[in-house]
């Protein structure tokens, strides 16, 4: 049987700790596999995507800034990656479809959001800043966990606009106006990649 690969792709993806922590479980439980970087252009989404469908690569985690980029690439989303318009998981399911999937959403809501919800405390007003990748996730775990005030802000307003198409709920903040705002907020989010 041949060693199992997997990889995160992103630029840049130097940062990311998923190859250490991947291949210590690998090792641990002595799994024949291995977890890779893949620093790769945009170009470059079919060329993995085609890995995966040869059984090359058994799956990859996406980062930034191919979230949303993947999306055309794959045959079909499950779980909560319809609802945030977000991939951050590819792999072959059992019918050999590129399945794309979002595990941000669990992951926000079982790590950070399962206290609020649980503390039974009076409705939370949250701020997220940045509007890229991830922030539709997380604006999708804040609804799961019943958390409806969310505004968010970023320097490029149309981003803000784009992602207010798809949550009609959420309220904007400009840029100019962060400052003086943000006490306003009990929960801030920093989804920028600093």
């Amino acid at each position: 049987m041949n060693k199992k690969k997997y990889a995160i792709i992103g630029n840049p993806v130097a940062h990311s700790m998923s190859p250490v922590l991947h291949n210590y479980w690998f090792n641990k439980y002595e799994i024949d596999a291995e977890y890779l970087l893949l620093n790769i252009k945009s170009d470059q989404i079919q060329n993995v995507i085609n890995q995966i469908k040869q059984k090359i690569i058994s799956g990859i985690n996406v980062t930034l800034p191919y979230k949303q980029k993947v999306i055309p690439f794959i045959e079909k989303k499950i779980n909560d990656a319809e609802k945030s318009g977000s991939v951050n998981t590819i792999y072959l399911d059992e019918e050999e479809k590129i399945i794309g999937e979002n595990t941000d959403v669990y992951g926000l809501q079982a790590a950070y959001f399962k206290e609020i919800i649980e503390s039974k405390a009076v409705k939370k007003k949250v701020l997220i800043i940045g509007a890229g990748g991830v922030s539709p996730s997380i604006i999708v775990a804040l609804k799961k966990s019943n958390i409806s005030d969310i505004t968010i802000i970023n320097r490029t307003y149309e981003k803000c606009l784009f992602l207010k198409k798809n949550f009609p709920g959420l309220q904007i903040l400009k840029w100019d106006d962060l400052n003086k705002s943000v006490r306003h907020f009990d929960i801030i989010i920093n989804a920028t990649s600093i």
